[in-house]
């Protein structure tokens, strides 16, 4: 009797893996406030106030004040997994190991936290484009970064650990200003297309910045005011109790904040 479902086809286990976004934007976010992280918790944030200087040498007394703060809640409400099924004749069949598939859904995991960070930043950030001014030149692209630094300044933010996430169009338009090495300032640069630093901004590049029709856009921001806390929550195999194969499954739990909306801006095309 012919064995008519013997599969004859031999798998290469992750040669046609999905380019799946890395976390560029994440790393360069305040995690200090990663712990213990359970979903639907809350980590609450105090922002100090400044006090006020006094002149003291023309009395030499000074009045104590009370000092003031405000708490920014940062919410652990985002719980997302991913769940795999992988059947033993699969599993025999493939010349390698199904590692790969985990490690695309991990990444598939960092991805969705990635794109919820940035439409969390998108959604406190401050407009510096008011005018809805379409951007498609060099000119009009370096002048919206030189605007997202100018509010900066004003507000007082510090000039280091300032960040410049780009969509690749609008990454596309800064190189096309960036044409000189007069300008760029390192000729390996302009050979491999790498902004690098740019107005004082260390420039990262994600295509999750662009944003439905809005493809053109950038988002300046300090490092330490905008928080991210998550934990993969759980990582575990299984058998399945139905047929002969294994379960691989996975949970993420995060949250993330703007904490001050006057250190991170945004500028898309109108």
């Amino acid at each position: 009797m012919a064995i008519d479902q013997f599969i004859p086809e031999v798998w290469a286990a992750g040669v046609t893996q999905s380019f799946i976004a890395n976390q560029v934007v994440i790393p360069t976010l305040d995690n200090a406030f990663t712990g213990e992280v359970r979903a639907g918790n809350k980590v609450h944030i105090i922002n100090a106030t400044t006090p006020t200087i006094a002149d003291y040498s023309a009395t030499r007394t000074i009045t104590a004040e009370a000092l003031a703060d405000t708490e920014v809640q940062l919410l652990i409400d985002q719980e997302k997994a991913f769940s795999v099924n992988v059947d033993d004749v699969d599993k025999v069949q493939a010349s390698s190991e199904f590692g790969p598939w985990v490690d695309s859904a991990g990444r598939a995991l960092a991805e969705d936290a990635e794109n919820y960070v940035l439409d969390q930043m998108l959604a406190g950030a401050t407009n510096s484009n008011s005018g809805s001014i379409v951007v498609d030149t060099s000119a009009e692209a370096l002048t919206g970064v030189r605007a997202m630094r100018t509010a900066m300044g004003n507000a007082k933010v510090p000039a280091s650990n300032r960040y410049l996430a780009v969509s690749p169009d609008f990454a596309d338009l800064l190189i096309q200003g960036l044409d000189d090495v007069s300008v760029a300032g390192n000729d390996s640069e302009l050979r491999n297309g790498v902004i690098g630093r740019l107005y004082g901004f260390t420039v990262v590049e994600t295509a999750l910045v662009a944003t439905g029709a809005q493809s053109v856009g950038a988002i300046a921001y300090h490092g330490s005011m905008v928080a991210f806390v998550n934990q993969i929550q759980s990582l575990e195999s299984l058998r399945n109790p139905t047929k002969f194969s294994d379960i691989v499954r996975g949970l993420n739990v995060y949250g993330a904040k703007v904490l001050k909306s006057d250190a991170v801006y945004s500028y898309y095309s109108g």
